[in-house]
Parts: structure tokens; C-alpha cells; sequence
């Protein structure tokens, strides 16, 4: 049972006096008794000396007719009750027994105060009475007057005691009552006043509670509950303030938190998510829902177990694992790191995808140009040796050595010029100004540029141009762009075959393509063949001098004039080239944009020439 709080203490206070009143009188009724009692004992005992002296002044002759009437007399006098018996315990006179009564009253001898009064004691004692049927107090004391020996006792009834502590009782009870009566009056009194203002305390400190920052609590007086009241305003004035920080960092912590690019899941002691900022959700393909599931339920990484062990342990982990998501290959790298008193941890993870790219992309960008580098470098010095050797005195022989000494001192010319082409693209320092530009114009300084190059291979190029389209881009980047696409159609394609060079209007856009008829490339290699150095057929593309840069430097070029290029399969053979760029208007159009100059720039330190026999 649930009692309120003035409930609770309207019945101690009734439980308290009601405990009070009882041991008060049950106090007061024992002390009454025995004062009284040691009253009554008292004026006995003086009773029964005064008696005694009295019947030893000038004692009559005992007999029942001559001490019968003094009997009376004395009890009268004292108002209680005098028995005078002789030694052999013969009643001869009592107050409350008139004389026929007194000669027919048994023997008194064996009375225990008679016994007593022998030795010289006197009482008293409590018995009840046969010949009066009450209980009595007695005290008996020996007579010696003359010759006549006996006893005289007093005695009174204890019924006066018992009468006087009723009425006690009647008055203690009365008072007990009326007590209680006023301490419940009172007591209601002020616990109605300490209930409202205790109520009032719970209301505010329940608004409070529930979050209402304008709420406060009532400070009424200066009693200890209005320093409680006073006391808790602060504490909720240090509260909204401790809370208004811990908001901030919160918020802070939660920006900081979800505009990180590393993934970031926090788990509790027991391996359960608590927290997850954004690059975690789109890195692992997880929502803010998990949380409160177990880690390894929701990231399938069997490694993490291992990294959290160690964290619940209290040390830092780190490890290097692979998750395919949304079938991506991803390269990760985790670090588990304790977090601190909870026990919980903090799993950071690094996307080292591209990485781990870029590095495998850095060696094989090493690897090939140093054995780009390589063959030629030996060809020119084995050459070079022999003819040192003494070919130079045969005319036939020296001829062909000179002329494999400037085929690769050319090749090397060209992977320099590539080099440097690509490197400046990809530093921004090849400079693009971007206008509106004539693709008919820009074709045309094409065509002169591989014109050679299609005769060697009796191939035809074909231009199918509108000749009003423009596209906004750079007309030198354009047209290297072109020149590459092109000069790799004519090479890989068949002798005596077609390249074509067209465009489509796509809306706010252009596609130009660059079409051919040589073998195709399969489906696996399409998304590579813009990367350095890659080839499809490593060995035919070194056999016609390529140097495996060109595609990338179509690639970079069209995305530093903000377009995208791509490769699409041919049927029933060949390949689509295609760059897409931004459709221009007239308003844009560059004045004339002639034959291109080139892309690279001449090095006065570097003299490259073809000496012919």
C-alpha cells in the first residue's frame, strides 16, 4: 500500500502519542499505586503504634465487653479497621464487627501479621478477608498491658486504591484522548501546508524532468524547504547548463563525426553498435538502424573479431582486410582502439582502394617505362657497338645499323614526349582555354597530321562532319586528342581499311567517334586501355612502336576540357573510340583556329636527329 507523505506522518504521529500516552500511564498508574500503597503502610503503621500506646496507658480487663467498645472507638477515630486479639489469637474487639459478630469469629492466631507482630514486626500485609470478603492491608503489633498480653492490628481495604486508580485512569485516558484529538488537529494542520509545498516541489522537479528548461521550483520562506526549493534551482540552473555544453559537444562531436571520410563504428562492452557516421554506411552498406545489434552480425568481417578481442583487452589493433560491397572489391585497412572505463571500443576504417591502386599503378609505371626505356636504350648501344666495332666500313651493314639507332632513338623521343605530355596534364600545368571550336576545322588539321600514316597503310580516313558544330573545348587538346584516337586506328587496323571520324548531336552534348575495323577489344580490357602502358597485345603494340601512353593522354585531356571518353565494340568488327564534350554556341567561336600547334614544348637541351646513310 502506497501512503502519501502526509499520510505517513499523520500516523506516526498518531503511532507516537498513541506509544507516549500508554507509557505515560502505565507509568503513572504504577507510581500512583505504590506512592499510595507506601501512604497507606504508613498510616498504618502509625495507626497501629498509636492504638498500642493507647491500650497500654490504663488497659481495662480484656474481655470482648470491655475492649469490643475502645475497638469502635480507635476505628472510628482512624476511619479504618481495629482488631485486638489475645496472645492465643481470641478476637476481643473489632470496629467493623459489633459484639455477637466478634465472639463468633474463628481464631486469629495463625494471621501471618500476628505471626509477624511476634517478632517485633509489623506488617503490613495484603490478603483478602473471609470475615469482610474484600481485600485488606494489615499491620499488627504486640500489647503488653500489665498482665494482659495480645495484639492490635489495623487495617484497611485496598478497594480506595483500586477506586482512586480507576479514576486515574479515567483521567489519564480522557487527557490521552484529548492529546491526540489536538496533536491530529495540529499535525493536519501543518502537514496540509508541508504536503503542498512538497507537492509543489515534485511538480517542478518533475517538469524538470521531463525537460522543461523555463521550470522552477517555488522558493516559499526561508524554512528548509525553500532552501531545499532554493537549492534545487541551482542544481537545475547547473543542469540546463552542464546540458547546453554537453549538447554542443555532442553536436560538435556528431559533425566532426559524420563529415569524417574515414568509417567510424563505436560498439558497447558487450560488441554491440552505439554509433555510425555516414562514410560507415556507405563504405560497409550499413544504416543507422543497426544499432544495438552485435558488430559482426551487421559487417560481415570475420577479421574484426580479432582486432576487437585485442581492443577489449586494452590494446590497439590493426589489420588489413578485403570486403566486396555493391561488387566492389575494396582494400581496408581497421584499427580497433579501446574506449576507455566503458569498455566498449572505436573500429576506424580507412578505404585504401585507391591506394593501393595508385601504388600497384606507380610500379607498373616504373616497371614499364623502364622496360620501355630498356629496349630501345639496348638497341642503340648494341648498334652502336658494332658499328664501333668495324661495321662502319661496310656500307650496306653501317645503313642498317643507323637506321635501327634513329627507328629507336625516335621511339625514345616519343615515350619522352609522352611522359611529359601526361605528367603536365595530370600536374595542371597543360593549359586548357576552353571556346567554342569548329570540329570540321579541327578535323581537317587532323587529317593533315596522319595523312602519311594512313598512305604508308593504304588507309582511307573519313570525315562525316556537320560542318556548323561546334563544341567548347581546346582546339589543341581537341585535335591531339583526335590525332591519337586516329593514328591508333590506322595502326591496328587492317591495310587498305577505312577510319572514320564522326559526330552525334546529343542535345547539350557531342559525341564525337573515331571508328575502325581492326580486331576488336574484348569486354575484360575496355575499362584498362585508358591506364599507362597498358596494352591488349603487349607484343604486337611494341612491333608497331607504340608506347602505351596515348589513350591516357586522350583520357586525361578530355576530362581537363570537362568531357568523359570511352570505348564501344564495333559490328560485326572493330572498335568505337568516342569522346563526349560540351555543345557550343556561336557567340563562343574561336576566330580561326587553324592547324594546332602540338601539345609538348621543345627542350633546347635535348637535339634529336636522323642520320641516314
Amino acid at each position: 500500500m502506497n501512503l502519501s507523505v502526509r499520510a505517513k506522518f499523520a500516523l506516526v504521529t498518531f503511532l507516537i502519542i498513541v506509544t507516549v500516552d500508554v507509557a505515560a500511564g502505565t507509568y503513572l498508574q504504577w507510581k500512583l499505586r505504590a506512592d499510595h500503597e507506601a501512604r497507606i503502610e504508613a498510616e498504618l503503621s502509625r495507626y497501629t503504634i498509636t492504638a498500642q500506646t493507647f491500650l497500654e496507658l490504663d488497659p481495662p480487663p480484656w474481655t470482648p465487653q470491655s475492649i469490643d467498645p475502645i475497638a469502635d472507638r480507635l476505628g472510628a477515630a482512624m476511619q479504618a479497621r481495629v482488631t485486638i486479639i489475645d496472645r492465643q489469637g481470641t478476637m476481643l474487639g473489632d470496629s467493623d464487627l459489633d459484639l455477637a459478630e466478634v465472639l463468633a469469629v474463628e481464631n486469629h492466631a495463625d494471621r501471618p501479621e500476628f505471626r509477624s507482630a511476634e517478632r517485633q514486626q509489623c506488617g503490613p500485609h495484603r490478603r483478602h478477608s473471609a470475615t469482610l470478603d474484600t481485600d485488606m492491608l494489615y499491620c499488627a503489633v504486640s500489647v503488653s498491658p500489665g498482665a494482659n498480653e495480645g495484639f492490635v492490628r489495623v487495617s484497611m481495604p485496598i478497594e480506595t486504591l483500586d477506586a482512586a486508580l480507576a479514576r486515574m485512569r479515567v483521567i489519564l485516558s480522557a487527557a490521552a484522548l484529548l492529546s491526540l484529538v489536538l496533536a491530529t488537529g495540529v499535525g493536519w494542520v501543518v502537514t496540509r501546508g508541508f504536503s503542498r509545498k512538497v507537492r509543489l516541489l515534485m511538480e517542478a522537479a518533475r517538469a524538470m524532468a521531463e525537460g522543461d528548461p523555463n521550470r522552477r521550483m517555488p522558493v516559499g520562506g526561508t524554512d528548509e524547504l525553500g532552501g531545499l526549493a532554493g537549492s534545487f534551482n541551482r542544481v537545475a540552473e547547473e543542469l540546463e547548463r552542464t546540458v547546453k555544453v554537453l549538447a554542443a559537444e555532442r553536436d560538435l562531436f556528431e559533425a566532426v563525426l559524420q563529415s569524417m571520410d574515414e568509417a567510424v563504428v563505436a560498439v558497447d562492452h558487450e560488441r554491440q553498435i552505439i554509433a555510425v557516421n555516414r562514410a560507415a554506411s556507405e563504405l560497409l552498406g550499413i544504416s543507422a538502424k543497426v544499432r544495438g545489434r552485435l558488430l559482426l552480425e551487421a559487417v560481415r568481417i570475420p577479421e574484426l573479431s580479432e582486432a576487437l578481442d585485442a581492443a577489449m583487452r586494452g590494446e590497439s589493433r590493426s589489420i588489413d582486410v578485403k570486403l566486396e560491397t555493391f561488387g566492389i572489391l575494396r582494400h581496408l585497412m581497421v584499427r580497433a582502439t579501446p574506449q576507455g572505463e566503458s569498455g566498449g571500443a572505436v573500429v576506424v576504417i580507412h578505404d585504401v582502394t585507391e591506394v593501393r591502386r595508385l601504388e600497384t599503378v606507380r610500379r607498373d609505371f616504373v616497371a614499364n617505362v623502364s622496360h620501355e626505356l630498356r629496349t630501345p636504350v639496348s638497341i642503340i648501344q648494341a648498334n652502336t657497338e658494332t658499328l664501333l666495332a668495324g661495321a662502319l666500313d661496310e656500307p650496306v651493314q653501317a645503313r642498317r645499323f643507323l637506321d635501327a639507332v634513329r627507328r629507336n632513338a625516335e621511339r625514345l623521343g616519343q615515350l619522352i614526349s609522352d611522359l611529359l605530355d601526361i605528367s603536365r596534364i595530370e600536374a595542371g600545368k597543360y593549359k586548357i582555354e576552353k571556346r567554342a571550336v569548329s570540329l570540321a576545322s579541327v578535323a581537317r588539321s587532323v587529317n593533315k597530321t596522319v595523312g602519311e600514316a594512313c598512305r604508308r597503310r593504304g588507309v582511307v580516313l573519313e570525315i562525316d562532319l556537320d560542318q556548323s558544330m561546334l563544341v567548347l573545348a581546346d582546339s589543341g587538346a581537341l585535335e591531339q586528342v583526335l590525332v591519337n584516337l586516329v593514328e591508333n586506328a590506322v595502326k591496328y587496323g587492317p591495310e587498305g581499311g577505312t577510319v572514320e571520324i564522326a559526330a552525334i548531336d546529343q542535345g547539350g552534348l557531342v559525341r564525337i567517334e573515331v571508328r575502325d575495323e581492326g580486331p576488336g577489344i574484348a569486354p575484360g580490357h575496355r575499362r584498362r586501355v585508358f591506364e599507362r602502358f597498358y596494352r591488349v597485345d603487349p607484343g604486337r603494340s611494341r612491333g608497331m612502336g607504340g608506347t602505351g601512353l596515348g589513350l591516357a593522354i586522350v583520357k586525361n585531356l578530355t576530362e581537363a576540357m570537362g568531357g568523359e571518353v570511352g570505348v564501344d565494340p564495333r559490328e560485326p568488327t572493330g572498335s568505337v573510340f568516342w569522346v563526349r564534350l560540351a555543345r557550343a554556341t556561336r557567340d563562343q567561336i574561336e576566330p580561326s583556329p587553324g592547324l594546332a600547334e602540338s601539345s609538348t614544348e621543345d627542350y633546347e637541351d635535348e637535339d634529336y636527329e636522323d642520320d641516314e646513310a
